[in-house]
């Protein structure tokens, strides 16, 4: 028995070396440790592989999820096998292992799916008015005081102020706005005040003594400051199940200081469409609106993150041209080729444009993941193709919700980038264990 083992272990070691220099092997040797699929989706793997290692070898499905919406007698995705060819099936929603075995036992490969629940929302194209008010007020600049010596000071960059400090308290007490913390610091007549600031991830204390200026009369310490933001974007999608918005594609910075916002406390409302400013190379156009406080859309700002906002909304929203809600499209299931955005460029009427995707990149969650261009003549002639307050348009494809525009190529503005939905859904309520109301549509 002791001399057939080191053979048996040759004759095993030989036949695995065989099968990973086949073709087929190899290309199953690189498939993705990890994948997604949506339930109803079936992948195929066809292996041409000789018949007398074809019968060594058995795809096999591992760890079963513990999924909510599974049981353990039902694995959320199956194998089945038909020769050489294995079909991997999503029926439920959940995570499993796949694992390539030889002889049974030996495992060769293994690879981590995750079944995805099928997802209906409603798509977006609405254009909004974004009113943003920061958790904090923020630095942006400083600004000479001049003294009764006719001196002109820096007070608070003179004690280490920076831009991008976010202004929290003076003195203990929490302010909200610029004008307030203009009123604080007059009225304490040439008290030193400290201010309570964030910088980057750190809190610190700054003592900063105030200066009376001789051209306005007031007491200063020499700061650019702003409390908020206000502008035109594009609402990318509504969730009737929560009442859940997402827009945007992308987190709203400060113009100034290039550093994101954090949300105190903000809202989104309906925006007409007056006028375009077209794009040229270098010179990105933009959308001219004007809000509306009793139109279609109104709701709060909770999140400012890089992959957009996020909020609730009170009415239900619609869209006539998408009168039901559409499937979402998740990453892996985007291509090259034909697409359509939704958005508005007169009035509020929601328009649909022909785009191409140039290329996919499925691996990105960066808000590029697509590379688009614009191809519609109409708005190429109107807009010059993607401009500011575009943000958020969704990308439809194959009748599925794939994404929104986020991004601009500054030296071609027909040409820009796209958000995928994974990377959007993924600052919002759970998708995988949420409970989901009845629809009929």
């Amino acid at each position: 028995m002791r001399r057939i083992r080191p053979v048996i272990g040759v004759i095993l070691a030989l036949a695995f070396l065989t099968i990973c220099f086949t073709p087929p092997s190899r290309i199953l040797l690189s498939l993705p440790a990890y994948q997604r699929m949506v339930v109803g989706e079936s992948n195929q793997l066809d292996f041409d592989l000789p018949s007398q290692l074809s019968s060594k070898i058995d795809l096999q499905v591992t760890r079963p999820s513990e999924s909510v919406f599974v049981t353990s007698q039902d694995p959320p995705v199956v194998v089945n096998r038909d020769g050489n060819r294995y079909e991997i099936m999503a029926l439920r929603p959940g995570k499993v292992n796949v694992q390539l075995k030889l002889l049974g036992y030996i495992p060769i490969k293994s690879m981590a799916i995750e079944s995805l629940p099928t997802r209906r929302v409603v798509p977006g194209g609405h254009s909004i008015g974004v009113l943003l008010q920061s958790r904090g007020i923020m630095v942006v600049g400083f600004a000479p005081v001049t003294d009764k010596e006719g001196n002109k000071v820096y007070p608070a960059r003179d004690k280490g102020m920076e831009i991008g400090d976010l202004v929290y308290r003076v003195d203990g007490k929490m302010v909200s706005g610029e004008n307030e913390l203009a009123r604080i610091i007059d009225d304490k007549k040439g008290e030193s005040v400290s201010l309570s600031i964030k910088r980057r991830d750190k809190f610190i204390n700054v003592p900063v003594q105030p200066v009376p200026c001789g051209e306005t009369g007031r007491y200063r310490i020499g700061l650019y400051v702003r409390d908020g933001i206000v502008g035109v974007g594009t609402l990318t999608f509504w969730d009737p199940n929560t009442n859940e918005y997402a827009a945007l594609g992308h987190i709203i910075v400060d113009a100034d200081t290039r550093q994101g916002i954090e949300v105190l406390q903000g809202k989104i409302v309906s925006a007409s469409i007056q006028t375009i400013k077209r794009g040229k190379p270098g010179q990105p156009g933009e959308k001219i609106g004007v809000f509306n406080g009793n139109g279609q859309i109104e709701g709060n700002i909770n999140k400012n993150t890089f992959n957009g906002i996020y909020g609730k909304t009170g009415p239900e929203i619609n869209n006539p041209i998408s009168p039901y809600t559409m499937e979402i499209g998740y990453a892996h299931q985007v291509r090259e080729g034909e697409a359509e955005i939704y958005t508005v460029v007169n009035g509020e009427d929601i328009e649909k444009f022909n785009i191409m995707i140039e290329k996919v990149y499925p691996e990105r969650n960066n808000g590029k993941g697509m590379i688009i261009k614009v191809t519609d003549p109409r708005l190429l002639n109107l807009s010059g193709g993607i401009v500011q307050g575009m943000s958020g348009s969704p990308i439809i494809q194959d009748s599925k919700i794939i994404g929104a525009v986020t991004h601009v190529f500054l030296n071609d503005p027909q040409r820009g980038y796209g958000i995928f939905m994974d990377s959007m859904l993924s600052e919002m309520t759970d998708y995988n264990t949420m409970p989901k109301k009845v629809s009929t549509n």
